[in-house]
């Protein structure tokens, strides 16, 4: 079970960037129009988390990997700058000003 959830997160790890940017570029044709520091954000995100989740993908396929201190370090390093990001996100999304879409 643990190489099956370690190559589902190699999967979504390697489509996760290519899904965010088609839909980013999709989400900035519309209005209201997103907020510097949210694209700021968003890009940042999308590069990486993905680095966390093809770290610690591998880290399950294999144990030998897994015992490298560096991916260790690399899979938390990526996962806590993911979670802070998205944290980021969050407190962007609830602080911007909510504007009507003035036609």
């Amino acid at each position: 079970m643990q190489i099956v959830i370690g190559i589902l997160l190699l999967v979504v790890g390697v489509a996760l960037p290519m899904g965010m940017l088609l839909w980013l570029s999709a989400r900035l044709g519309r209005k209201p129009a997103l907020a510097p520091l949210q694209v700021g954000l968003m890009l940042a995100f999308n590069g990486v988390a993905p680095v966390s989740l093809v770290t610690l993908g591998l880290g399950l396929v294999s144990q030998r990997v897994w015992a490298a201190p560096w991916i260790r370090t690399a899979a938390l390093a990526s996962g806590l700058a993911a979670t802070l990001l998205l944290i980021g996100l969050v407190i962007a999304r609830v602080a911007a000003p909510q504007r009507g879409d003035d036609g």
